[in-house]
Parts: C-alpha cells; structure tokens; sequence
C-alpha cells in the first residue's frame, strides 16, 4: 500500500452537505466502579448559503487514556434538494484523538451503505459495504493523526482541542485521514486572533482558527473551555452553528 496525499482528493466534499434529522443516541451505561468520563452532547445547525439545509448531533465521552464518539448527521444535498442523506458514525480513540476503530453507516435515498475502518501503527484499513462488491483499502500514516470524515463536523472539535492555542508556533500541522475519500493530508491551523462573535443570539468570546488543506479553507470558532461554536467554509458557503 503507499500512502495516498492527493490535494485533489484531500479537497473533501464539504459542499456535500444538506435536511434535519432526529434521533436519539443510547450509550451504555458505564461498568459499575469505573470512573464516569467527561462527556460533551451537542447539536450543529448547517446551513448553505445562507439556508438551513440539515443538521448533526453527537456525543464525545472522554476517559483516561480514551475518547469516543458517536453522531446523526441528516441533510438535504444543496446541488439535489430532493436527495436526502443521513450518516451515522462510531469512533473510538486513545487520549490524544488517534483512532483505533471506526464505523460510518449511510443512507442516501434508501441506498445503504457502510464503512468499517481500523488502525495499527502506520496503517488505516477500511472495509467499504454497499450494493456493489465489498471492497477493501489501506493508506499509510504517521505516528500521530486523527480522523475527519467528509461531512461529519464534529471532528473538527478533535482538531479544535489538538491546537496549542498562544504556542510559538503560528502554523500548526495536523495529519488526517478521510475514510468516504479513503484518503489522508495535512491540514495547517493557525490562530487568526480574539474575536467576540453571536451564535443563536448568544455573544461567545472565540479564538478564531483557520485551517488550510491547501484546496479548502475551513474557518472554526472555539472558546476558552474548547468548545467549537461556529464553522464555515466560503468557498462552499456553508456555515455551522451549536445550538447554545
């Protein structure tokens, strides 16, 4: 296998996204005489040009040593408002957000779909499910990188958490993998500054990252505790919000 770092590829398809979904997310209870983890639940708005097209709900719980994640990600695509998509996803990481298994089921218009991936060192393995003939592919990786998939915002907050916010260092480099594009890159993040910004009329004072694929930028709104409020992608015109 060689490493696949392709800017066409690593360009993922944020302009994809779309319609609102409800679910509920059940999670199991934690053994008796464990540590309950810190947990984070929330819910983005997403919108394209300027219309609310879909929305993602998801759950972070985070242990020593661990962290895991599940999410519902509905939508509407914004090229073919009568396509409805909805994605699942389950992953679970060690402390610092590398992945060790992850699960994405989709469902565009009845057409399922599924994705199993797991890593070793140096190795992501994905095993992809449809209504074709399963498939199989690997890509070669470093010693630290963490997963965002094509339209799952919330791991962007893995990112968001990773940065080292007042570091020396202006430009930050991330290793990811993309599992829908079976693909992997370097995002570089850097802290554009303070801003004090509204979401849902809520005032949040933000850093303000920006994180360049060097084919997509993706600007991210996080505050003091690393909570991500706000994303956007001019390029696509897309904007998400957390609900406050």
């Amino acid at each position: 296998m060689m490493r696949r770092n392709r800017s066409r590829g690593f360009g993922y398809k944020i302009g994809m996204v779309c319609a609102a979904a409800l679910f509920c997310l059940v999670l199991e209870n934690a053994r008796a005489g464990e540590k309950k983890p810190a947990r984070e639940e929330g819910e983005f708005r997403i919108y394209a040009a300027g219309k609310e097209i879909g929305s993602e709900k998801y759950i972070i719980l985070l242990s020593e040593g661990a962290a895991n994640s599940d999410s519902i990600v509905g939508f509407r695509n914004p090229g073919d408002h009568h396509q409805k998509v909805q994605l699942e996803t389950k992953l679970e990481m060690d402390g610092n957000y590398v992945p060790k298994i992850y699960q994405l089921k989709s469902n565009v218009d009845g057409q399922r779909g599924t994705i199993n991936g797991e890593f070793t060192q140096h190795q992501a393995m994905f095993e992809y499910l449809g209504s074709g003939e399963p498939r199989k592919g690997g890509l070669l990786v470093g010693e630290q990188y963490t997963l965002l998939d094509t339209n799952i915002f919330h791991h962007l907050i893995f990112l968001a958490r990773l940065f080292k916010y007042g570091g020396r260092e202006k430009d930050q480099k991330f290793e990811v993998v993309i599992p829908q594009e079976q693909d992997n890159g370097v995002l570089k993040i850097s802290e554009v500054g303070r801003e004090s910004i509204a979401v849902r009329g809520k005032r949040i004072d933000a850093h303000h990252l920006q994180a360049d694929s060097g084919s997509v930028v993706i600007h991210l709104w996080v505050d003091g505790r690393k909570i991500l409020h706000r994303i956007t992608v001019p390029s696509k015109q897309i904007e998400v919000l957390r609900n406050p």
